[in-house]
């Protein structure tokens, strides 16, 4: 696997994100919504605390996500070059990572404005840096997994539109599945609620991380990235 290939694809998605009005317009909105809650926080709650900020974000990155990713590979279908990619040199694991690592250097760009509320706090009081570590783990985490889901969506159909109801869809049964545990007595219940999303960020939020809930957002990233090789893997094919 060569990281120059994976980079190269990268930076050419990357620069997609920056070359049409919609990146502008989701960077737009995500610097909005957490500047509105961060203000909220400190006019309201004085407390030097990220949680409010991640806690109600990470529900527009609900919606966020597949508007970015839903064009990953469905643009290349609908552009034709999806074939000279499945043709070339390349991989498909070099050209599954190169997708991925564009969409999740977007969100690092997302994720940047975050820093500058937190220097505020750090510049302002005194914050204890450990929650809020955990706050950002737990929060880029779901983002990662969110992503690797969207990428894969988009392989499965070249319509961009059909990609982006496909993404909503998962994310949505995997945001509410836990719900449903709840009402469920016995095994099935607990199943329920460990597929859930969000059972595994309540922690983080509370600033505790657990190598399970670690677990979880890695294996639902891999097999989002593993989903989409064997898709091109049959359409190459």
């Amino acid at each position: 696997m060569n990281f120059n290939k994976i980079w190269a694809i990268a930076r050419k998605d990357m620069g997609h994100y920056f070359a049409s009005p919609l990146g502008y317009v989701v960077l737009a909105v995500f610097f909005m919504v957490t500047g509105f809650f961060f203000s909220l926080i400190v006019e309201q709650t004085r407390s030097a605390s990220m949680i409010p900020i991640f806690q109600n974000s990470v529900i527009i990155l609900l919606f966020i996500t597949p508007m970015i990713t839903m064009r990953l590979w469905s643009e290349e279908e609908k552009t034709g070059t999806a074939e000279l990619l499945r043709t070339s040199p390349l991989t498909l694991w070099e050209i599954v990572l190169g997708k991925y690592l564009a969409v999740c250097s977007f969100f690092g760009v997302m994720l940047s404005a975050t820093l500058v509320y937190l220097l505020i706090m750090v510049l302002a009081g005194n914050p204890d840096l450990g929650p809020i570590f955990a706050n950002y783990l737990g929060y880029s985490l779901a983002a990662l997994t969110f992503f690797s889901i969207g990428l894969w969506a988009s392989t499965i159909s070249e319509n961009q539109i059909v990609s982006a109801v496909i993404t909503y869809g998962i994310l949505l049964m995997l945001w509410v599945i836990g719900a449903a545990g709840g009402s469920v007595q016995g095994a099935l219940g607990e199943i329920l609620k460990y597929l859930s999303i969000f059972e595994h960020m309540d922690d983080f939020f509370k600033g505790v991380i657990d190598l399970s809930h670690l677990f979880y957002f890695l294996s639902l990233i891999f097999l989002g990235l593993f989903f989409s090789v064997k898709v091109l893997e049959s359409k190459r094919s």
